[in-house]
């Protein structure tokens, strides 16, 4: 049982790799894009982060 939750938190973490989108990203893509200011919780700091969302909304 400890060996599935240590599987567990290992693929959580592993999923939280820097995937960082960018508005070229979203344009490319030819979506529009919404930057929030949300909270990063490894460093407890608010940062921006650029969100892709489609043109239809």
């Amino acid at each position: 049982m400890k060996l599935l939750i240590l599987l567990f938190y290992s693929v959580l973490f592993i999923s939280c790799t820097s995937n960082e989108t960018t508005i070229e990203d979203c344009t490319k893509l030819n979506k529009k894009y919404k930057i929030k200011n949300v909270l990063n919780y490894r460093t407890g700091e608010r940062v921006d982060k650029v969100f892709c969302i489609d043109k239809t909304n």
